[in-house]
């Protein structure tokens, strides 16, 4: 098996390149997932001794980006500034990894971006009302794929990593996460679903070609969602949503038919990623319990590429190993399947909890992933190390 941990390209910076990796060998992991394209946040890092609290630039790519490459692209990926004044550290991992090193994956997010969505607002997502939401691109625009479509292609046609993991090729939902959010109405699971369901000009066009009447289903969505903000306390009126997932809409056939739709611009975004990356960087989607919400068939993406990084953070040990093979019973016989844990602390109580967990994986994956390297305090890797010990040899 190989064992991943999830890293930020500052963290090696601030550790060293051969430090952190020695770090990592140590707790077991035999690759680093190195992040290549980020978001914004504010990362408390007990496990970074210069940085402690770092807030990364907005939407920056953490490689050496080739400007002719892009020069007639609508829309382009920014080199991070700390990789002009601290360093290529994927450059680093890939120069590691050939002298007999760690493998070397590249985390890469691929469509939530504020900083694309503020620049080009005609290609982030639009609720029903027509409201931009500017943290996520559209996987219905071309420009939008053709950005994360050069941006895999160039990340592995001049580094050659052992892999890519993507993260967000599909649409975010309302509840993904901006700055001081503000919510007094009490939104209900089905008006937050419905809030992130996009309707811009891409989709609406994409929908009609495929003979979906995206404008039925607009007004359908924007009349219930007009309803419950003029309801003085909130009432369900899909209240088997999310219990049976996109069936609980079966009743408004306009809009039934274009959830189902969804899945279709990005299956297809994955599938020419997969076409357009270097053919020996094994190509994996991140996925978790509840992405069907952002038009993710499970079944369809990852026949699309070459399988799943299966993230199980909340799932506790005694539910593990039926819901990985829930997810192992949809792919193909040959994909690869690797199982997502996090260090967080109280999500995962203490080393036994990541043992029973990682333990209760084991028969169902080729892989393990481990959340992350800066944001956990280094002691708690000795969990990994312990938990990968154990599984194998039991």
């Amino acid at each position: 098996m190989r064992h991943s941990v999830w890293a930020y390209p500052w963290d090696l910076h601030d550790l060293g390149c051969e430090d952190a990796l020695a770090v990592i060998g140590q707790s077991g992991g035999t690759c680093i997932s190195l992040a290549t394209s980020y978001h914004a946040g504010r990362f408390l890092q007990p496990g970074n001794p210069k940085r402690r609290t770092y807030f990364p630039e907005d939407g920056t790519v953490y490689y050496k980006v080739d400007p002719a490459r892009w020069a007639s692209a609508e829309i382009a990926p920014k080199q991070a500034a700390i990789v002009e004044a601290e360093g290529d550290m994927l450059a680093r991992t890939i120069k590691a990894r050939d002298a007999g090193g760690a493998a070397v994956s590249c985390w890469t997010v691929c469509l939530h971006n504020s900083r694309l969505g503020m620049a080009h607002p005609a290609h982030a997502l639009r609720d029903a009302f027509g409201d931009p939401a500017v943290y996520g691109l559209c996987p219905s625009s071309d420009a939008a794929r053709d950005y994360v479509v050069g941006m895999v292609a160039e990340i592995t046609h001049r580094y050659r990593p052992d892999r890519v993991e993507l993260e967000s090729p599909d649409f975010m939902g309302f509840d993904h996460g901006f700055h001081h959010e503000k919510d007094g109405l009490g939104l209900l699971p089905e008006d937050t679903f419905l809030l992130g369901l996009c309707f811009c000009d891409h989709c609406l066009a994409r929908a009609g070609q495929a003979g979906i009447d995206g404008n039925a289903a607009r007004k359908a969505v924007a009349d219930h969602l007009t309803a419950a903000f003029a309801r003085e306390l909130p009432e369900a009126q899909f209240p088997e949503f999310p219990t049976t997932g996109l069936a609980a809409f079966d009743t408004v056939p306009a809009l039934a038919d274009y959830l189902r739709w969804r899945s279709e611009p990005v299956t297809s975004l994955i599938a020419r990623i997969r076409a357009e990356a270097h053919p020996e960087t094994e190509v994996l989607l991140i996925d978790a319990q509840a992405t069907w919400q952002g038009g993710v068939d499970r079944a369809k993406a990852a026949a699309a590429c070459d399988g799943l990084l299966y993230c199980a953070y909340f799932t506790p040990a005694d539910k593990l190993g039926a819901e990985l093979q829930t997810v192992r019973e949809v792919l193909q016989p040959d994909a690869t399947l690797i199982a997502g844990f996090q260090l967080f602390h109280p999500e995962v109580a203490n080393a036994d909890d990541l043992v029973a967990r990682v333990c209760a994986a084991s028969p169902y994956v080729d892989g393990m992933n481990f959340y992350n390297l800066g944001l956990v305090p280094r002691a708690r890797l000795n969990w990994m190390h312990r938990a990968i010990t154990t599984a194998a040899t039991t």
